[in-house]
């Protein structure tokens, strides 16, 4: 098969439709074990950025 024929395969519909029921269920099989779906602020971060640091000649020779 070529690239152009792969990539049509897993783009095509019925790949995007499997994809999204797998995506669903292990959705479904996520929150009945008790998990939780949070709505975070856009431009929110886990790790704020950090100050850049100026390493030049510290490293030994």
């Amino acid at each position: 098969m070529d690239q152009k024929a792969t990539q049509e395969a897993v783009y095509s519909p019925e790949a995007r439709a499997s994809e999204r029921d797998q995506l669903e269920a292990d959705m479904e099989a996520f929150l009945k074990k008790g998990g939780e779906v949070k709505s975070v602020e856009l431009g929110e971060r886990a790790d704020p950025p950090k100050k850049p640091e100026n390493n030049y000649g510290r490293g030994s020779i």
